[in-house]
Parts: structure tokens; C-alpha cells; sequence
């Protein structure tokens, strides 16, 4: 058996009181309801956010009326093989990125998240980013993926109203995880850990999404 650590890389964005958030939704505050240094017996704080801030899962019943809530969405969709797809240098998010991949290659990891590190201050919510070209989340469900993860706000513009990229996924029976941090992940295998909290009804959860490679 291998002693060597395994390595875990943290792709998530951090949250906290004043950290980016969609212009004119909920913004995130930290607080602490009690406090020791105060004479309580501990120390309790209060979250209160958006269950779209952060790095998140969108649920399809964010934009699908009868799509399935948080709690309902399978968990092993969350966990399991992923390819980080390189996609600097301004190409685009195509399904050229995938050129040298065979159906099977894209299907043993069926977990896609398009590193474009477009958003380059992340103290400063960004108003465009790159897109996934039309067509690719159904090109990519066709070879077995299931998730599609990117490292910027939305699968769609910042003003657009008719979501066409998230109701494509939602057609092809894609998950959509938003706001990723791949800096640190070059691109490769991993197995993805990003499991969404048990929200009741919820359009969407924050997660803490990691990436391991032994």
C-alpha cells in the first residue's frame, strides 16, 4: 500500500461576507450569532446567501418549472471520473477540444469541466465570459457525460433570459456545476468530489468541490 498523501485540490471559491455574487441577487454574509470572547460557551454564526454564490449545482428546477430540486438529484452524478479540459487562449469551448478523444476516452470520465481562467479578478464579479459553443452539451451527453462543470458565474450570459445553454443540458440530461476554480488543476483525470447540500426544494446548492488524484 502506497504511503505517499493522497493529493486533494481545491476547486472551489470561497465564500464570505462581501465575496462576488450575481448583480441583484441575494449578496453572502458571514456573522456570528454568539461569541466566546462575548461569555457565550461557544462560538455559533449564521450564513446567509444565495444557493447560487459561490461555487454551485444548478438543480434542473432552476430552469425547468417541473425539473427535479436538490434532494432529488442523484448523488453519484457528484462523485466520480472527470476530465479538466484545457481551454485557454481564446479557441473557444468546442468540441475541437475533444479532437484527439475517442467516444470511449470522453466516456470513462464522464465528469467535463472547461478550465478558461477568463475570470481573472476574483475579488470582481465579471460581465462576460466564454460560452459553450451550441450543440456541445448534447455532443458531449451523446458520448455519456453527465456533468458539465465550468470556471465562470453561468453556462450562459450574464443578461440573457432565455438560457439557452442550461436549457440545452437540461434536454441533453446534463448537471450543470458553476463557478469551479481550476486554477490549480492542470488539464487531465481526476476523480471529482462536489456533492450539493440536502435542500428541500431547493433550484441549487453550494458545494465544496474538490479534485483527487492519487
Amino acid at each position: 500500500m502506497s504511503t505517499d498523501p493522497i493529493r486533494l485540490i481545491d476547486v472551489s471559491r470561497p465564500l464570505f461576507t462581501g465575496s462576488p455574487h450575481w448583480p441583484g441577487d441575494t449578496p453572502t454574509e458571514v456573522a456570528a450569532t454568539a461569541r466566546m470572547a462575548e461569555g457565550a460557551s461557544c462560538n455559533v454564526g449564521r450564513l446567509s446567501l444565495s444557493l447560487h454564490n459561490g461555487t454551485h449545482v444548478d438543480a434542473p428546477y432552476h430552469y425547468a418549472p417541473r425539473g427535479v430540486t436538490m434532494e432529488k438529484v442523484p448523488l453519484e452524478i457528484f462523485v466520480g471520473p472527470a476530465r479538466v479540459v484545457d481551454a485557454r487562449g481564446g479557441g473557444g469551448v468546442t468540441a475541437a477540444l475533444f479532437e484527439t478523444l475517442s467516444p470511449a476516452e470522453i466516456a470513462a470520465a464522464p465528469r467535463i469541466l472547461f478550465r478558461t481562467d477568463a475570470w481573472t479578478d476574483p475579488s470582481v464579479f465579471p460581465s462576460t465570459w466564454p460560452l459553450l459553443e451550441p450543440g456541445l452539451a448534447r455532443w458531449l451527453a451523446e458520448r455519456g457525460v453527465c456533468l458539465i462543470g465550468v470556471d465562470v458565474p453561468s453556462v450562459d450570459e450574464l443578461k440573457s433570459r432565455e438560457l439557452p445553454r442550461h436549457h440545452e443540458m437540461d434536454a441533453a440530461g446534463v448537471i450543470i456545476l458553476e463557478n469551479l476554480d481550476l486554477r490549480a488543476a492542470e488539464p487531465g483525470i481526476y476523480e471529482l468530489l462536489a456533492l450539493p447540500l440536502a435542500v428541500v426544494g431547493a433550484d441549487a446548492s453550494p458545494v465544496r468541490a474538490v479534485l483527487r488524484r492519487g
